[in-house]
Order: C-alpha cells, then structure tokens, then sequence
C-alpha cells in the first residue's frame, strides 16, 4: 500500500526515491558495498544463504544490536531490532562472536 500511495505521489510532484527506484539501485545491497568507505559501517552484512548467516550474524550481534530486514519491500514491514538479552558487547567488531546459548530479544 506504501508503494502504491508513494508512486501515485509521485504522478503529482518530486519524491525521492520512489520505490520503483529503490528497487533498481538495490538499496540494501549498496550499504554493504560502501560499508569500508570512510563514511560506512564495516559489521554491515547481507545475507542471501543460511551459511552467511551462520558465518555473519554471530559476529555482528556480539558487537551491537542488529536491523535485520527481510529482502523485499520499503514500507517497514519485515524490520526487526534484534538485541543480546544481556546487553553484554563487544568492545570492537571481530573480537567475539555471541554463543549458540545466547538469549537474543526482538
């Protein structure tokens, strides 16, 4: 419904972007890209299988809370805030990586 209202919008004036551009630049994918850019974020992950989430994800939320988002749509829906029940971090990205029995919260 989102994208449908936002595209309607944008019969009438600028909206940037719309979500048929969102689609094509692949908005998700290009964070990762630019994530060892000065200006990114280098525990920014993609994961398109369950081995890179295996190999990822562990890593990631041992340093801080996660935005998982399914691969689709723009709206907010599919978003979850993902956070270690402890609270307990690592200092720097790569230093641990959180345990099979580490509760998560969503």
């Amino acid at each position: 419904k989102f994208d449908e209202d936002m595209m309607k919008l944008s019969e009438t004036r600028p909206v940037w972007p719309t979500p048929d551009a969102m689609a094509k630049m692949g908005v998700k994918e290009a964070l990762c890209m630019i994530k060892d850019m000065d200006f990114g974020l280098k525990d920014t992950l993609a994961y398109f299988t369950a081995e890179e989430v295996a190999a990822g994800f562990k890593k990631t939320i041992a340093f801080q809370p996660r935005v998982v988002k399914q691969n689709r749509g723009s709206a907010g829906e599919g978003i979850w805030i993902v956070r270690l029940k402890s609270g307990e971090y690592c200092n720097n990205f790569g230093d641990r990586e959180a345990s099979d029995d580490e509760m998560l919260v969503l």
